[in-house]
């Protein structure tokens, strides 16, 4: 048995031997100028785009079978230059996977495609750039520009963006830091961080996590496996999760936030708020405009409403008596930093009923909970 295994081993490192040496590197340099385009189609291999000061393209493919060699084009037409590699046996070898080191201007635009591998761009890049892949991660550093990029398998981590920014994967995580534009950013797979936005933001997970930090303008934010948080939206904010918690700093207009199972603490809202949870707290500080009611609901917990002592609105609050708590409703109530224009007790069902006028009345705000307390307090700053 002996020298049959090592007949075999030998054999075997022979044939990699022979397949590491039939690996092939093609090389080829292009005169471009600014503003020009760079086209990259592959079926698998990585492709990494680095700017330089030179007004040239190159190419260097790496690590490609001598047999497919024949399938691999560069060329280049006008301002473009175009890399293609299909080859027809698969997937350009079995013994690895090709890399394509491509230098362009800083000053130029990208679009790659692969079926099978990662999309890098290093250093920062002063055009469009564009991207997809089947099975790879994507890597972007400082883009001035638009971006859109999409992985079906991969995270994505892009720098700063002075553009509009749309990233999706199908099962990764996404981080972006700041974005001058509007962002969209969709993943099914995991988490999204998101450190500034200029403009609108919107961002959906399936499974996951999202933080962000503070938006220009309006935000629509939604999961359905994680918890969001979110620091101050310069517009309205649409937050939503079906199995976490709802975390918001501030934001200027309406703000609708609802959760599943989670808190929701919603901090510095100048304008008006809806926030319904079914199995948690909510806690809000609102300055109300006088442009639109308010309706907080939870179904099993507190709820903590701050507002100006000089705002103009009429507060309804309601606490009720599930029927097997009905014999402890006393232990339940609502208080108020404000002087109450109606307190009742439901005989009946037991159910609590009250009513705040202030300053005059204005807006209105309605509060409902059940089996738990409410307060209504004073902002203080």
């Amino acid at each position: 048995m002996k020298p049959f295994m090592t007949t075999l081993t030998a054999i075997l490192i022979l044939v990699f031997a022979a397949s590491a040496q039939e690996k092939g590197t093609r090389e080829r340099t292009f005169t471009v100028s600014k503003g020009g385009k760079l086209e990259v189609s592959v079926r698998t291999g990585d492709i990494r785009v680095s700017p330089w000061a030179k007004s040239e393209v190159h190419v260097l493919a790496d690590g490609v079978d001598e047999e497919d060699l024949k399938f691999l084009r560069m060329d280049q037409s006008g301002n473009t230059v175009r890399v293609e590699f299909r080859p027809r046996g698969g997937w350009g070898g079995w013994n690895g996977s090709p890399r394509f080191e491509i230098s362009i201007p800083s000053e130029f635009n990208v679009e790659m495609k692969t079926s099978g591998g990662d999309l890098e761009v290093t250093g920062g890049v002063n055009g469009r750039i564009e991207g997809s892949t089947s099975g790879g991660d994507i890597k972007l550093q400082n883009v001035t520009g638009k971006v859109d990029m999409s992985t079906s398998g991969g995270d994505i981590r892009v720098g700063d963006i002075s553009g509009n920014v749309e990233l999706s994967t199908s099962g990764g995580d996404i981080e972006l830091r700041r974005v001058e534009g509007e962002a969209s950013v969709r993943t099914s797979g995991g988490d999204i961080k998101v450190d500034y936005v200029a403009k609108t933001l919107e961002a959906k997970t399936s499974g996951g996590d999202i933080t962000i930090g503070d938006v220009g303008g309006e935000a629509t934010v939604s999961t359905a496996g994680g918890d969001v948080k979110v620091g101050k939206v310069s517009g309205g904010a649409r937050l939503r999760t079906a199995g976490g918690n709802i975390g918001l700093r501030g934001a200027t207009g309406r703000v609708d936030a609802s959760t599943a199972g989670g808190d929701i603490e919603l901090e510095n809202i100048s304008g008006s708020i809806d926030a319904k949870t079914a199995g948690g707290d909510i806690r809000a500080e609102l300055v109300p405009s006088g442009k639109g009611s308010s309706e907080l609901k939870t179904a099993g917990g507190r709820i903590r409403l701050a507002v100006p002592e000089n705002a103009k609105a009429t507060i309804e609050a309601v606490i009720r008596i599930e029927d097997r708590w009905r014999s402890r409703r006393d232990r339940y109530e609502v208080r108020s930093d404000f002087p109450s224009a109606t307190y009742e007790r439901d005989e009946r069902y037991g159910d609590i009923r009250a009513t705040y006028v202030l300053n005059g009345g204005g807006e209105r705000i309605y509060l409902e909970t059940v089996n738990s307390d409410i307060e209504i307090r004073k902002l203080r700053r």
